[in-house]
């Protein structure tokens, strides 16, 4: 079952095939909290990261945002099932066909990949 095909907009994510699952902080994180954002797309998890008030992925893919803070991007340390995820309640809303965001039903270990600066 392949649900995971685009960022939202169209435009293909960095490793669809692949099992990399990323969460943006502004917070220095071990351990990813039961209800915690997570995304297939990097790029939406670097925005994330810099906790933004406002977010917009234009047609082309591209991201912006108003996030003023520095944070850290994250890949998930382990596994990620279907049972362990579900679809944001915004997304339903917004993209209901594309999901790009993902609420997490379990606490998971977390790998961090780099500081990220505005």
């Amino acid at each position: 079952m392949s649900l995971f095909i685009t960022d939202g907009k169209g435009k293909p994510l960095d490793d669809a095939e692949g099992q990399n699952w990323y969460h943006g902080s502004p917070l220095r994180l071990e351990i990813l909290a039961t209800g915690s954002s997570i995304t297939r797309n990097r790029e939406l998890a670097l925005a994330f990261s810099h906790k933004p008030t406002l977010l917009e992925v234009a047609d082309d893919g591209t991201i912006s945002h108003n996030g003023k803070q520095n944070g850290y991007l994250y890949e998930i340390a382990e596994p990620v099932s279907l049972e362990d995820i579900h679809v944001h309640p915004k997304v339903k809303t917004i993209a209901p066909n594309d999901p790009w965001e993902w609420l997490t039903k379990r606490p998971f270990r977390l790998k961090l990949i780099q500081e990220t600066t505005v």
